[in-house]
């Protein structure tokens, strides 16, 4: 019996031995110079303060940073991509547009001669000139659109990664 307490004593104080709680005293003291923090008191009128800290420590979650970072890499691939897509499908309006502007352009020239002969004549230069108009036309929209299909299939790559 009398072992039983013993061994119970012996428990308790282990228990609430510093093992089970580290505690720090510290002294804090306020002169004109400024505010002083020690471990003994510095003038009378010291203000005594105590930091707990107990076991176990807490640790918050395993985080993957490599994985979040390769996540933030590729959402700005994506929005990068995204940017270039819009920039070339923007590019591909404008051509558009100056290609009907230059198709206007040469048949206001055309309506703008009165003679016969000279109707011909510039007829003919108004469709050489739509000819290699057209044709350059083409060509530029053919690369654009080759740019966007392959920026299209490059987002789609990288969204289908994330998922």
């Amino acid at each position: 019996m009398f072992n039983v307490i013993n061994l119970i004593i012996i428990v308790c104080l282990f228990c609430f031995s510093p093992f089970a709680l580290a505690q720090t005293t510290y002294y804090k003291c306020v002169t004109p110079k400024g505010t002083t923090f020690s471990q003994f008191p510095c003038s009378n009128n010291a203000t005594m303060h105590k930091i707990t800290s107990t076991e176990p420590k807490q640790t918050g979650e395993e985080i993957n940073y490599t994985q979040q970072l390769n996540e933030l890499e590729r959402d700005t691939i994506i929005t990068n991509l995204e940017a270039e897509l819009r920039s070339n499908q923007h590019k591909l309006a404008i051509l558009t547009r100056e290609k009907d502007r230059a198709d206007f352009k040469q048949q206001q020239r055309l309506n703008h001669i009165l003679s016969a002969e000279d109707k011909k004549r510039i007829s003919k230069d108004i469709k050489k000139t739509q000819k290699s108009l057209d044709k350059q036309y083409k060509k530029d929209k053919k690369l654009i659109e080759k740019r966007i299909k392959k920026l299209q299939k490059k987002i789609d790559a990288y969204q289908s990664a994330t998922n």
